[in-house]
């Protein structure tokens, strides 16, 4: 890949990148990566492969795992109705009658939407509770009538149409934590980063190296400005609430490098395995990867879903499956089928949003790397 830096230059040039790391990885296991630009503008510290993000979205994947680990034990059934679980009922007040279900959650059409706002100092829906240290519980989020309701639910019926949810994502982490009696940023530490031996995870605590952290940058008044670094992001990581009510952060908190991400990325493509440690059956894999939910055509970023997957089919003969992440002025993506792997992580750049959670920039690298490696 490093034989096509010269073309990479183009996209550094066009957006500005302050920095980023591109990943290639085969099925075999031959990877090659690509380090560019700043990993902090201010100190003028230069990004390598062990330069760690905040990779946003694609934190989504990670719960997955976390979730279907429980589901390989029986401990979950993904069809079943969410309420058991999380021990209050769950319905959207439209729909009284139709359960909501792990499942719908995962393939985000449960109708559970992000809305909020703050309301006479009332921190109200997800969004809004988003906005405070304040502990407000998920039954006070998810129950009309409550001091913290907002919206809470799409006018859909749950099951029946895709909407983008982060709260679905941190409902996911609070089910596992009301079955394991674990703290799901531990959790995820012990099911699945540990064995892969990632000294990394959802709180900066759990960085092994934390001055590999980069800053992320925001493109404002045609200059580059620090939007999160070290101390800022202490205000947004995932904090520590009783069990069963930590649903804050986990969407897309996660800390890691290029070279650790890819060795989730590798277990995926390789059915549940890395380095000879099983960390997911292949038939659950394959439940990840099976589209579960299908929109228009024309949605270049969402018209197929997994379990907590996107699967894309636009840019490959064999469609791509992972997901996008954005936030902070981070854009990222993990994406792979059977013939390999790509991951690109920018710390910020001078971006157009082109379509909703896919920017012209992620869009031109995809097809820019497809090209050059051929998967």
């Amino acid at each position: 890949m490093n034989k096509y830096l010269t073309e990479y230059d183009e996209f550094i040039k066009q957006f500005e990148m302050v920095g980023s790391n591109v990943l290639f990885l085969r099925k075999d296991g031959y990877l090659e990566t690509v380090s560019t630009g700043y990993a902090n503008l201010e100190k003028k510290t230069l990004s390598n492969p062990n330069s760690i993000y905040r990779i946003a979205s694609i934190s989504k994947v990670i719960v997955a795992v976390g979730l279907l680990k429980l589901y390989e034990k029986g401990l979950v059934d993904l069809d079943e109705d969410v309420s058991k679980y999380l021990g209050f009922k769950v319905r959207n007040p439209k729909y009284e009658d139709k359960k909501i279900t792990l499942r719908m959650i995962l393939t985000q059409t449960s109708s559970i939407i992000d809305d909020g706002t703050c309301d006479n100092g009332i921190y109200k829906g997800y969004d809004g509770s988003n906005s405070t240290d304040d502990f407000i519980k998920l039954e006070e989020l998810l129950t009309k009538g409550s001091k913290h309701f907002y919206k809470g639910y799409s006018d859909y019926e749950p099951g029946s149409e895709f909407i983008y949810s982060n709260l679905g994502c941190g409902i996911i982490a609070c089910v596992c934590e009301k079955i394991t009696n674990k703290y799901f940023p531990d959790y995820i530490i012990e099911c699945l980063l540990n064995p892969l031996n990632i000294k990394s995870g959802f709180r900066l605590e759990n960085i092994a190296n934390p001055e590999n952290l980069v800053g992320h940058y925001l493109y404002e008044d045609k200059q580059f400005k620090l939007y999160r670094d070290y101390e800022s992001f202490k205000k947004v990581q995932c904090l520590k609430y009783p069990l069963g009510e930590n649903y804050r952060g986990v969407a897309g908190g996660l800390y890691i490098s290029s070279i650790d991400l890819a060795k989730i990325m590798s277990m995926l493509m390789n059915k549940g395995v890395y380095n000879n440690t099983r960390i997911l059956e292949e038939k659950t894999v394959k439940e990840m990867e099976t589209v579960w939910w299908e929109g228009l055509p024309t949605d270049p970023t969402y018209r197929k879903k997994g379990l907590q997957m996107i699967i894309l089919d636009q840019f490959t003969n064999s469609p791509l499956k992972g997901h996008f992440g954005n936030a902070y002025g981070l854009r990222s993506f993990m994406l792979y089928n059977e013939n390999g792997g790509l991951i690109f992580l920018c710390n910020g750049a001078n971006f157009i949003n082109d379509v909703e959670h896919m920017t012209i920039l992620q869009e031109k690298v995809i097809k820019f790397l497809v090209e050059k490696t051929g998967i």
